[in-house]
């Protein structure tokens, strides 16, 4: 399931795997590799820094992450 996906609005792309996993894929803070985690809270702190970064990161992510119930 995406969370977010590329777009002129988005510089990241994160999906929620079936095993549980987020994943951030294509990610320009890891050289373009994947960032995983099981961690909401992990996933959110990485989308702060591409933020931080000045990547575009839709705010509707975010919020998705840190307020949506345990999956």
């Amino acid at each position: 399931m995406a969370i977010c996906r590329f777009s002129p609005q988005s510089d990241v792309f994160v999906t929620l795997e079936e095993n549980g996993v987020l994943e951030c894929a294509a990610c320009r803070l890891n050289n373009r590799g994947v960032f995983s985690t099981p961690i909401r809270a992990e996933m959110v702190t990485h989308l702060k820094k591409h933020l931080a970064a000045g990547h575009k990161v839709p705010s509707e992510a975010i919020e998705e992450l840190a307020h949506a119930p345990k999956w």
